[in-house]
C-alpha cells in the first residue's frame, strides 16, 4: 500500500469526479462464513466510472467488492442496489482507509436502464446540484 501525497501524485482519473455530499453509499461486508452486512461508508467523490469511499474495513488493492448507491434529492432518489467494483487505490487516512473504486463496466443495469445510463444519470444530477450550489454560494458572497 503506497501512500502518495497530493504534490507527488499525478491525477490518474480519466474524467473529473464530483463531490458527492448527497450520495449515500453502502459497502457489502462479509461477516463470518455465511453472513454479510451492508455498512454505510462515506463517499468523497463520484463519476460514472468510479467512486472514492472512506471505510474502516480493510480491503486489498485489486479486490472485487459490492456497493449500493443512492442519490437522494428533494424530488426523489436514484438507486443502484448492487454495483460491482474493483479496489484500484488504497490510502490510509487516520484509522480508516480511502479507497478508489472502479465500477465493473460489464455489469448489467437494474430495470430497463443500462447500468452505464444509470451511472451517467447520477453523475449528471450530482453535477447539476453542484453547479446550483456554487451559483448560490457566489451570489451570497457577492451580496455581502
Amino acid at each position: 500500500m503506497t501512500q502518495v501525497t497530493p504534490s507527488e501524485g499525478k491525477e490518474r482519473r480519466r474524467t473529473y469526479r464530483y463531490p458527492s455530499a448527497e450520495l449515500r453509499t453502502k459497502l457489502r461486508t462479509k461477516r463470518g462464513l455465511f453472513g454479510e452486512s451492508w455498512d454505510e461508508v462515506s463517499s468523497k467523490d463520484f463519476n460514472h466510472q468510479g467512486i472514492s469511499i472512506i471505510s474502516p474495513d480493510v480491503l486489498k488493492e485489486g479486490a472485487s467488492i459490492l456497493l449500493s448507491i443512492e442519490l437522494v434529492m428533494e424530488m426523489g432518489s436514484v438507486t443502484i442496489p448492487k454495483l460491482s467494483g474493483i479496489v484500484r487505490h488504497v490510502k490510509t487516512v487516520g484509522r480508516q482507509y480511502r479507497y478508489g473504486i472502479e465500477f465493473d463496466s460489464s455489469q448489467k443495469g437494474q430495470g430497463s436502464e443500462s447500468l452505464q445510463a444509470q451511472l451517467l444519470r447520477i453523475e449528471e444530477l450530482v453535477d447539476r446540484a453542484q453547479s446550483v450550489a456554487k451559483r448560490i454560494q457566489q451570489r451570497n458572497s457577492s451580496d455581502s
